[in-house]
């Protein structure tokens, strides 16, 4: 999956504000300062993951997520975090999360789903190691635990919060930010909570300051896919929507074209829409076979395909193999 270069600026600054060594974590990354030019091409996740597992490497700190997720850092590159910040209850604000992912990522690292009186976050991070996949579980499911309390949030509203992975040496970083009721080895990175949080009022949100940030951010949307390349256009438009599969009159209108422009200007790429979602679906299932967090009849369903055996077909057709034995190589 393809990333915003501010991740990468981010952290750069989180590191020096922390007064931390940031050229060495860049040196061990394989990074230069033209890396860092916001303004410049996506980069590849893996790079990202290099640099998260770097700077836990020169800073000797295993949990390094948890304190780059109180940086202030995060705040100096475009109007989305302080949306955020300004958003008038819980619920605006990861709707706003999910809405404008696409600014910085192509596919959104939360879910908010509601059951009942439950409210279940379920975390996605980009990342393709162990701990690079760690050192953004902790920097995000922190920032979402920290956006519920400025809801008013009080330990007893947090019922659990669940971890893919093995409990780590530092778990009493965990136990600091999340409280007692902690599981790992889960299948998932999940954050649950009482949903009567999510529409209580937001401290120091005032309309007119929200509004001007969101006509912003929109603005910002806007302007992103009229410069994006027709492809990443594309992409992005199609990771935002699945596990539903748009139609190729849709995407049109996502991305602000007409549907024959849209498909004449792949043509001369020897493109078609079927050509991009399935680009896009294979990137998806494999980045999810990774993780090993679903099963396969879950990562057919999070991919947009009709049933797990068509999922089997396009699978082995892309590799050769069915996924399990791809999972298992």
């Amino acid at each position: 999956m393809l990333i915003s270069p501010i991740h990468l600026r981010n952290l750069v600054d989180t590191l020096a504000m922390d007064g931390q060594p940031h050229r060495p974590a860049m040196a061990l990354a394989g990074l230069s300062d033209a890396d860092l030019d916001i303004q410049g091409p996506w980069i590849d996740e893996s790079v990202f993951d290099r640099f998260m597992c770097a700077a836990m490497t020169v800073t000797g700190d295993a949990g390094y997520g948890f304190t780059a997720s109180t940086s202030l850092a995060q705040a100096r590159y475009g109007p989305h975090a302080l949306l955020i910040v300004h958003a008038p209850t819980l619920r605006q604000a990861f709707e706003d999360v999910r809405q404008f992912a696409t600014l910085i990522v192509e596919e959104p690292e939360i879910d908010l789903v509601i059951s009942g009186s439950e409210a279940c976050l379920m975390a996605r991070p980009i990342g393709v190691t162990p701990d690079g996949l760690r050192f953004r579980m902790e920097w995000l499911m922190s920032l979402c635990v920290q956006l519920s309390r400025r809801a008013g949030s009080q330990e007893s509203d947090l019922i659990e919060v669940t971890f893919p992975y093995p409990e780590p040496a530092h778990v009493h970083r965990y136990q600091t930010v999340f409280g007692p009721r902690l599981r790992f080895n889960a299948s998932q990175g999940t954050l649950r909570f009482s949903a009567t949080l999510l529409d209580a009022p937001l401290p120091g949100h005032d309309r007119v300051v929200y509004d001007t940030l969101r006509l912003q951010v929109e603005t910002l949307m806007a302007t992103r896919y009229q410069r994006l390349d027709l492809v990443q256009a594309l992409r992005q438009a199609i990771f935002r929507s699945l596990p539903r599969v748009p139609d190729a009159a849709e995407l049109a209108a996502l991305i602000g074209q007409s549907e024959r422009s849209m498909r004449r200007q792949l043509a001369k790429r020897e493109l078609s829409v079927p050509d991009v979602v399935q680009r896009c679906q294979r990137e998806l299932s494999e980045r999810l076979l990774r993780e090993r967090l679903l099963s396969i009849k879950q990562i057919a369903d999070e991919t947009g395909f009709s049933s797990p055996s068509c999922f089997h077909r396009a699978f082995r057709r892309w590799h050769g193999v069915t996924p399990s034995e791809w999972r298992e190589g």
